[in-house]
């Protein structure tokens, strides 16, 4: 197959991906959204009110400091998970490019490919775009003084003495980059957007495969069709019987892949920042492996062979390093964060959880009430496949059995990588107040953002009326962004919980709601009475 059709079809794929993915999430939103709105035919009743749980006190562990050192060992891993099979990419490229294979030009191609791993960190710390930004320019230009460093320091062992125009290579590194790293950054920028960042993997493993099939179909007709015995089969089987014998097959190889990449995730063999970042390295290595093909066609086999062990290098890595950042030592005991929150303001809840909700994934689990303002954040591969197999439903709360199993089954345990899942349950119309009281029950905090609060909102009223009954003020934390949002909790709640202004949503604003959600969880001494 010639390697610009290759190219073509991968590239195809991305851009499918990216495509259907959206269209996925849409259509997974309105589904989702009627669900919502329709009834059981079975309330179910509030639970008594019970004793409030104890939340057993944390020892003194200064659980700032242990996120900052939890953040950069995260940050680490995925470095190092990336630049041993840069490594062996800058070998294989120099090689097949037919360039010299000193410790200099090694480092050069090897450190820009090093800017793969960014994206990687970004996901799993939910770091916004411009700190993204100057993570990446301060990976680049580390790598070009190191690269720099390494060429001046290799010119005694070649006879020759360094020279001060050799820091002209600080220049050549970003020049190199800015030719081999647009087209694979490119693709991963365009499946890493937030909107589609949680259905992006799973619909690139099924779209690689299923798009295979006609690219492989086209080139079986084409041989058979030079053959009489094969035009003979092609006219007597017709079009339509040639689409299916590639249709069928195609389509349960790809229900396989999808089945089990779910049943991996649900197995806890990867995260979902694990499961995108394989995504993104695959992405990153079969890009390069086809430039390289259709720069030396000859050599392909040996392209296939590198690229395919540096692929396969990476999730191993990944697992062996984040097992050994050592992020339970000191770790503060797992706290449960119930996220409450105004519905209908789409962006607004995104940008909170990610800078609250997916933070405190290192602490412990999130749960929360499924709704479409923040499905692009929760959705996860066994999500995909119920919604793909037609099997939505079934994950909504519809009996009192429904929710005893969703409460017996949630998650606890954290991922290879550290963090902890978010835990959603899917309500009826009749069946979300019964289980957002269950919710409370067993939350060591809660956050509930009240931003935009107007008095027609009669379920934020139904929740901080459990929350005032069932709570201690001191466990709970509101979010508001005006006045006259606290003079409606006051009405509601004569004991006031935890009050934090949020409307900036700047830097000092985050810290300090977490600090206060820290503080209620009881894994920081109380500033305030």
């Amino acid at each position: 197959m010639p390697p610009g059709e290759l190219i073509f079809h991968f590239l195809n794929t991305v851009v499918l991906t990216a495509l259907v993915a959206s269209v996925v999430l849409w259509r997974y939103r309105v589904d989702v959204l009627a669900g919502m709105g329709s009834s059981s035919g079975q309330a179910l009743g509030i639970p008594a009110i019970a004793p409030a749980r104890t939340v057993t006190p944390s020892p003194p562990v200064d659980a700032q400091a242990w996120e900052r050192q939890a953040r950069w060992r995260i940050g680490l891993a995925y470095l190092g998970s990336v630049a041993l099979p840069a490594l062996l990419l800058a070998v294989l490229q120099l090689h097949v490019s037919d360039l010299p294979l000193t410790p200099a030009h090694i480092m050069l191609v090897g450190g820009s490919l090093l800017l793969a791993a960014v994206p990687m960190i970004a996901a799993s710390l939910a770091l916004g775009f411009r700190r993204a930004v100057l993570l990446a320019l301060g990976v680049l230009v580390s790598c070009a003084v190191l690269g720099t460093g390494v060429s001046m320091l290799q010119r005694p062992f070649m006879g020759s003495r360094p020279s001060l125009d050799q820091l002209l290579n600080f220049f050549t590194f970003f020049q190199f980059a800015a030719v081999w790293l647009p087209l694979p950054m490119a693709l991963i920028l365009l499946t890493g957007q937030a909107r589609i960042r949680g259905v992006a993997p799973i619909t690139f493993a099924g779209l690689l495969v299923f798009g295979l099939a006609p690219v492989l179909g086209s080139r079986a007709s084409a041989w058979l069709a030079s053959t009489p015995g094969g035009s003979r089969l092609l006219f007597d089987i017709g079009l339509n019987g040639a689409f299916l014998a590639l249709a069928f097959p195609a389509a349960l190889l790809g229900w396989w892949r999808l089945k089990g990449l779910a049943g991996a995730y649900q197995a806890k063999r990867f995260s979902d920042a694990q499961l995108l970042a394989r995504t993104w390295w695959l992405m990153f290595c079969a890009t390069l492996a086809l430039e390289l093909i259709n720069a030396a066609p000859a050599r392909w086999p040996l392209v296939v062979a590198g690229t395919g062990t540096a692929y396969a290098l990476f999730p191993w890595l990944n697992r062996l390093l984040l097992a050994r950042t050592g992020l339970q030592h000191g770790r503060p005991p797992r706290r449960t964060l119930l996220l409450l929150r105004v519905f209908g303001y789409t962006a607004r809840t995104e940008r909170l959880f990610d800078r609250v909700g997916a933070r405190w994934r290192l602490f412990g689990p999130v749960t929360m009430i499924a709704a479409p303002d923040v499905m692009a954040r929760t959705i996860d591969p066994g999500d995909f496949l119920r919604f793909a197999g037609g099997r939505l439903a079934s994950s909504f709360v519809t009996s009192r059995g429904d929710l005893n199993t969703g409460l017996a089954a949630l998650d606890q345990a954290p991922d290879p990588d550290g963090r902890y899942r978010v835990n959603e349950f899917c309500c009826r119309d009749d069946t979300w107040k019964a289980t957002v009281v269950e919710l409370m029950d067993r939350a060591d905090a809660v956050l509930m953002d009240l931003r935009g609060l107007t008095p027609a909102r009669g379920g934020c009223e139904f929740e901080l009326k459990q929350l005032y009954e069932r709570l201690p003020a001191s466990r709970v934390v509101l979010a508001v962004d005006s006045e006259a949002v606290v003079a409606q909790v006051a009405a509601l709640m004569p004991r006031l919980p935890v009050i934090v202004r949020f409307d900036k949503g700047s830097t000092a604003e985050t810290d300090a709601l977490f600090a206060a959600l820290l503080e209620a969880a009881e894994l920081l001494p109380a500033s305030r009475d």
